[in-house]
C-alpha cells in the first residue's frame, strides 16, 4: 500500500479497504482471483447498456454503482492472488485486458449520457468520450511497453530519485480511479459537459506525460550507454 500511494492513491483511499473485506469474505469460499476479474468484466457491458437504455435520470446513478463495484473487484483480485498464492501470468493479462475495456466503456458511457441530456449539442460528447478512451489506451500501452523496454531503475544507495514526470504521473494516476465520482458530482450539478471536457484534457495530459517521460528516460539511457 505504501508503494501504491505513490502511483494509485485513489484506489488506496476509496477501494483498497473494501477490497480487503471482499478478499476476506471470498477466500474461504474457494473463489479464484480470475473469477473476481471476470466478475468485473461482466459489469462492463452493463455500464454500456445502462447508458444506452435506462432513463437519463437513473442511468448515471446505476453506472456509478457499477463502476465503483468494478474498481473494488479490480483491487480485490490482486489482493486475493497474493493472499492465496495464486498469482499467474493469465491473471495479470486478464486484469490488464479488462481494465482497458472498462475505461474505454466508461468514457463512452459518460459521453452517451451527455448526448442524451443535450441532444444536438455542437460538440458530440460520445465522440469526446471515445477520444478519451483512445488516449487512455495510448498512455497505458506506452507505459506497459516502457516497463518491458527499459531496465529497472537502481540507485547506488538509498531510494531511487523520482523524476518530475514520475511525480506528475503519480497525481494523474491517482485521479484515474476517482473518475466515476467526478462524473456523478458533475451530473448532479448539471455540469456533465464540463466533466467531459475535463476528461479529455486529463487523458490528453496523461498520454503526453507518459510519452515525455519515456522519451526522457530513453534519452538518458542512450546517453549513458557505451557505444561500440
Amino acid at each position: 500500500m505504501a508503494e501504491e500511494l505513490t502511483s494509485d492513491w485513489g484506489s488506496v483511499v476509496f477501494y483498497r479497504y473494501p477490497a480487503f473485506v471482499l478478499t476476506w469474505a471470498v477466500a474461504p469460499l474457494g473463489v479464484t482471483p480470475n473469477q473476481l476479474t471476470m466478475a468485473g468484466a461482466l459489469l462492463v457491458p452493463l455500464i454500456a447498456l445502462a447508458a444506452w437504455l435506462l432513463p437519463v435520470g437513473w442511468a448515471m446513478a446505476v453506472i456509478t454503482v457499477l463502476a465503483l463495484a468494478f474498481n473494488v473487484l479490480d483491487c480485490a483480485d490482486g489482493s486475493l492472488a497474493r493472499a492465496t498464492g495464486r498469482s499467474s501470468l493469465l491473471g495479470r493479462y486478464l486484469d490488464f485486458a479488462v481494465d482497458v475495456l472498462y475505461r474505454n466503456t466508461a468514457y463512452a458511457a459518460y459521453g452517451l449520457i451527455a448526448d442524451r441530456i443535450w441532444p444536438g449539442a455542437a460538440i458530440p460528447w460520445l465522440t469526446v468520450g471515445l477520444c478519451c478512451g483512445l488516449l487512455v489506451t495510448y498512455a497505458r500501452l506506452n507505459r506497459v511497453y516502457a516497463e518491458k523496454l527499459f531496465p529497472p531503475r537502481q540507485a547506488a544507495s538509498g531510494p531511487v530519485r523520482r523524476s518530475a514526470f514520475d511525480r506528475v504521473f503519480s497525481i494523474l494516476s491517482g485521479i484515474d480511479t476517482l473518475l466515476p465520482l467526478v462524473a456523478l458530482i458533475a451530473w448532479a450539478a448539471g455540469l456533465l459537459w464540463v466533466a467531459m471536457i475535463w476528461f479529455l484534457f486529463y487523458t490528453l495530459g496523461d498520454a503526453l506525460v507518459e510519452l515525455a517521460g519515456n522519451l526522457q528516460r530513453a534519452r538518458e539511457i542512450d546517453d549513458t550507454t557505451p557505444r561500440a
